[in-house]
């Protein structure tokens, strides 16, 4: 490098780092460093400006800019271009026309932005900047990685959490190719929606038919007030019901404190609702790994959670319930001594209410002490005891202490297999509640669960056989059409006559 560019760049150094470091602790907290490398340097130091050209990055605390041409204030901490750029922090890659940032309070407008945030695609042409939340206008969003993606989403908003991995399009089109297929007013996507125990919405209505409905059709839409507050609305049509209609509503104290509170209404059975609001304690827990293959992908959860749930004529097991409210607090893989030996615990409590039958409270709970034991030849085999007891302010109780045995075993190429027995010790009294005797009876079972891939199609047969005279409990079928980026899910239960045909797009691993 000539010795007067090496001159000019040690002056410019100087200038830079002396303005930041004489802030006061009040403005910036401690001392921080600004770094700009460039082929060509220009500062102005009247207007406390820089202006750099070929090859430009700027640095500050994780903060990376590039372009061909950046104007950067020393004084406002602020970074300009307009001819190109990529700025970097953290998880975050944003590639654009022009900027204008503060690298400081990482806040900041830019235009026709393209970037990818944990496998999702996002463009944008303006975009305003924070570390809150981003906020697209005549945007687009996808999870599928190839050109021309199989599907996407254009709106004329799109209001990005980032921390949260959250988005919400308003006014927009759901794209299946080169077709517009669906409009809606409002889509929210979680990326972690099967960590938090839910679903996103999907875009199409959901299909379907059982005994007590008829055939159905329902479609839900979305709606959003802020990250802490949205949910969804939905019509429904059922050839034994008629018309209906509903609203849910999902809000957020904080990440340990959070509820539902939904409310629907059919011809038929009238209004029905409720609140259900959790409180999380204790260690993240890990959940069973069930490979690729997996028609429900189990969530991640703390070690100890409380449900209140206040209810109205909600159906449970096809039966419409009412709670008063009921309390049910769990315990997940409670330690004991050994790795090998945990404890699920479930304790309730509350005023439960049967349409046409009884109102009582109630209380008890279940335990279950489970030995994970060392995985042989033969695959993973787990035995466990379970206690389960509930008594009534009418004087009846019903108690049962169970033995069980599940041998679980995975193939290579997504085939996977869980063998499992179940065997009554003890069964002292019953329960007044139809909807906790559906399908209940007191004899041994013998389940099995099979699933594989053929190609990007999955198979799933699940049965339950009564082994005192090996009559069927349960057969259910289920066939998932992986479609690269979203997915066609076909679930059967024969012996209950329950169908149904659902859309996904696929989760961001």
């Amino acid at each position: 490098m000539p010795r007067r560019s090496l001159l000019l760049l040690a002056c410019l150094c100087l200038a830079l780092h002396l303005p930041v470091l004489a802030e006061t602790p009040e403005t910036t907290g401690e001392a921080g460093e600004i770094t700009i490398n460039a082929d060509n340097v220009i500062f102005d130091r009247e207007n406390e400006r820089v202006q750099a050209a070929g090859s430009v990055e700027v640095k500050y605390r994780g903060v990376t800019i590039t372009g061909n041409s950046i104007v950067y204030n020393t004084k406002l901490s602020r970074a300009w271009a307009d001819n190109g750029f990529v700025l970097t922090y953290g998880d975050v890659t944003i590639e654009g026309r022009t900027l204008d940032y503060n690298v400081k309070t990482r806040s900041g407008t830019a235009t026709d932005i393209d970037f990818e945030y944990q496998g999702i695609e996002m463009t944008g042409k303006r975009v305003e900047l924070s570390l809150e939340r981003f906020k697209l206008r005549d945007a687009s969003f996808s999870t599928c990685n190839i050109e021309p993606p199989h599907y996407r989403v254009t709106a004329s908003e799109i209001i990005f959490y980032p921390e949260h991995g959250w988005l919400v399009a308003y006014w927009g089109y759901f794209w299946l190719g080169p077709l517009p297929v669906v409009p809606m007013p409002t889509y929210i996507y979680d990326m972690l929606a099967a960590e938090r125990d839910r679903r996103n919405i999907p875009p199409f209505p959901e299909f379907g038919s059982n005994d007590e409905d008829g055939t159905y059709l329902n479609e839900r839409l979305a709606w959003h007030v802020q990250r802490e507050l949205s949910g969804s609305y939905s019509i429904t049509y059922a050839t034994k019901k008629g018309l209906g209609a509903g609203i849910e509503a999902d809000y957020i104290f904080d990440g340990d404190s959070r509820g539902n509170a939904r409310l629907y209404y059919n011809g038929v059975d009238g209004p029905f609702g409720g609140v259900t609001h959790s409180l999380f304690f204790g260690k993240e827990i890990e959940t069973e790994d069930k490979g690729a293959f997996a028609f429900v992908q189990l969530p991640k959860r703390k070690q100890l959670q409380l449900d209140t749930t206040l209810a109205y004529h909600e159906r449970i097991n096809y039966q419409r319930i009412s709670y008063y409210p009921d309390f049910n607090f769990k315990a997940r893989k409670l330690e004991l001594g050994r790795d090998e030996l945990e404890l699920d615990l479930d304790l309730m409590a509350g005023l439960v209410a049967e349409q046409y039958n009884i109102r009582l409270a109630r209380g008890g709970g279940q335990a279950e002490l489970s030995w994970d034991l060392p995985e042989s030849a033969w695959g993973d085999l787990t035995p466990a005891l379970g206690v389960d007891g509930r008594y009534y302010s009418n004087g009846q109780s019903w108690e049962k202490t169970t033995g069980a045995l599940r041998l679980d075993e995975r193939w290579a190429g997504d085939v996977t297999l869980s063998i499992g027995y179940q065997h009554y010790f003890s069964i002292n009294g019953t329960s007044p509640f139809n909807y906790e005797l559906y399908r209940f009876r007191p004899a041994d079972k013998l389940t099995s669960d099979l699933g594989f891939m053929v190609g990007e199609t999955g198979v799933g047969i699940s049965t339950s056989y009564y082994l005192d005279t090996w009559d069927p409990e349960d057969i259910d079928y289920s066939l998932l059409f992986r479609m690269h980026c979203y997915n066609l899910m076909v679930k059967y239960r024969s012996l209950r006559n329950e169908f149904e045909l659902g859309f996904s797009l696929t989760e961001v691993k």
